[in-house]
């Protein structure tokens, strides 16, 4: 007698920088994967890994295929500027999901306020954050089978900010703590989180390490680029606490920030 095995079935959303390397962790899994996406062509090498591939027009509307599936998960992960209207966006992703068991949601650290000092899920958010504002049109759909995900500075070997640093005459901010995350261990997190129920909480996913802009920056353009950063030597700034997911899931962040070998070409 055979067994059936029931397959979860996930679609993503916003399959860039980080969803591409979210979609090779799939795909060599047991998932039945979708994608939303405008360009269908980009995705040509993953036909055989992909059930199904469904696209946004011009005007961002869904297509209708996807009110018609019942899919385990979502995983949204659309930066702000992937659309003139993100809020709306955002809601009508959610209003064609109602039936989905679990939404995730990627966020961002910078939706708190800038303020000094120790920074957790509870600290004071910028109310008119875009971001925020998307937040909680996921909160209010699914009250307790969403997940929000806030990230800090997301890094790896092919994205490190010191390249851009090196742009600058002279950089503000020196004692300013850093608040990184390396890539992996947000998937990582992702994939923790798809074996799991919806929990309907906000975590901040930081590496416990924060050292001064000027220390951390510096370290990596002599090392890298044979160059020194000049900093106004100044700032406190806050420093993200990512502990409640390591608390709650008994994760660990297994990428140091220190150990990124930067691709400097």
């Amino acid at each position: 007698m055979s067994v059936t095995i029931n397959k979860k079935r996930i679609l993503l959303f916003g399959v860039g920088w980080l969803g591409t390397e979210l979609l090779r962790e799939l795909s060599e899994n047991d998932y039945l994967i979708h994608i939303a996406t405008r360009n269908i062509s980009k995705w040509s090498s993953f036909d055989d890994k992909i059930e199904q591939i469904h696209f946004l027009s011009n005007t961002y509307d869904l297509h209708p295929a996807i009110s018609n599936i019942s899919f385990d998960i979502i995983c949204v992960m659309l930066p702000p500027s992937s659309t003139e209207n993100y809020v709306g966006f955002i809601k009508k992703i959610c209003k064609q999901s109602e039936q989905v068991k679990q939404f995730i949601f990627t966020s961002s650290t910078g939706v708190y306020q800038n303020k000094e000092g120790h920074i957790n899920e509870e600290s004071i958010v910028n109310e008119q954050h875009v971001v925020y504002k998307a937040e909680q049109e996921v909160k209010r759909a699914f009250p307790k089978a969403c997940t929000i995900l806030r990230l800090s500075g997301l890094i790896s070997e092919d994205r490190h900010p010191t390249k851009y640093l090196l742009k600058k005459n002279l950089i503000e901010g020196g004692r300013t703590p850093v608040n990184l995350v390396h890539r992996r261990d947000v998937l990582r997190v992702i994939m923790m989180l798809f074996e799991v129920r919806g929990t309907g909480e906000i975590f901040n996913i930081s590496h416990p390490n924060h050292p001064s802009r000027k220390e951390y920056y510096n370290a990596f353009a002599k090392k890298y680029f044979k160059q020194e950063l000049h900093f106004i030597d100044e700032g406190k700034g806050k420093s993200i606490d990512g502990s409640k997911f390591v608390n709650k899931f008994g994760f660990d962040y297994e990428m140091s920030i220190w150990d990124v070998e930067i691709n400097n070409t």
